[in-house]
């Protein structure tokens, strides 16, 4: 009887960890995050080998996969225009010009779509011009030339400052002027946010539900935070705000690239701790 039951305890561990952190298994939107990507640099958690960025995006469009970006989103959450069978969006972070010297080719040779949350401070412009601390970034000219075609920008604050640290007073104006400095660029974006560092107030909900608030005065309709799972299709309206990412490392294996895109990565790791 033991030698029964412990595999059936098992495979009852295996679906109770796939329903907490898969989310709707096999069928959902997928939100791939990525933050730089190098031909020559030694990957590590946020850089992304150009080579390996190949393979991914070979695959996914081996696998049926049709990315889109956050308007057919937007489209298919408000004006009930349907996706399709498999959506997935491709979205960087701060906008690194390798995001434009190594993606972007790639984008077009595979005709994929991708969204960049751009960090609007970073942007280069004949007086704000780098090095800046936190690596190269894009300049105008190039995030325009890319959003004509296979990119769309959304919002992810001025300078990356993280929200554990402002006052509400302080992320009102953050968002006010990002979106300002954007606008006087000519940069057009989505009304979607991206968390900087990810903080999202998960431990002061009465501050999230103002900060929420700061969302709407400024017209910002979601927000995307890293949860490492997929987003159950339709969309939850109530968690519009709070919608979900997944982190590619540089460091994943094709393997752990797979089990990512299908929503399982937090199963692999949790039951890589649980048998350690």
């Amino acid at each position: 009887m033991v030698y029964i039951l412990i595999p059936v305890a098992f495979l009852v561990v295996c679906y109770i960890l796939m329903y907490l952190y898969a989310g709707p298994f096999l069928k959902g939107l997928p939100v791939l995050v990525y933050h730089r990507f190098s031909s020559t640099k030694k990957p590590d958690y946020y850089t992304v080998a150009t080579s390996r960025m190949r393979e991914q995006l070979e695959y996914i469009t081996k696998k049926g996969y049709t990315t889109i970006w956050l308007s057919d989103m937007i489209d298919y959450v408000e004006k009930g225009k349907p996706l399709p069978p498999k959506p997935l969006i491709i979205a960087m972070e701060d906008g690194f010009r390798d995001n434009y010297t190594e993606l972007y080719p790639l984008l077009k040779e595979f005709n994929c779509k991708a969204t960049m949350f751009i960090v609007a401070g970073f942007v280069q412009t004949p007086e704000n011009l780098g090095p800046r601390a936190e690596g190269e970034f894009m300049l105008v000219e190039e995030v325009k030339e890319i959003c004509k075609d296979h990119v769309q920008c959304g919002l992810h604050s001025m300078y990356h400052k993280n929200y554990h640290d402002l006052t509400l007073a302080e992320i009102d104006e953050d968002m006010r002027v990002s979106k300002q400095r954007l606008d006087n660029l000519g940069i057009s974006y989505q009304p979607v946010f991206a968390y900087p560092w990810a903080y999202h107030f998960k431990d002061d909900l009465v501050k999230q539900a103002e900060v929420f608030g700061i969302f709407k005065k400024h017209g910002v309709r979601y927000a995307f935070k890293v949860g490492d799972r997929l987003n159950r299709l339709p969309l939850n309206l109530s968690k519009r705000f709070l919608l979900n990412r997944l982190h590619i490392s540089g460091t994943y294996t094709m393997w752990q690239f797979k089990i990512t895109l299908m929503g399982f990565i937090r199963v692999s790791q949790r039951l890589k701790k649980t048998f350690k």
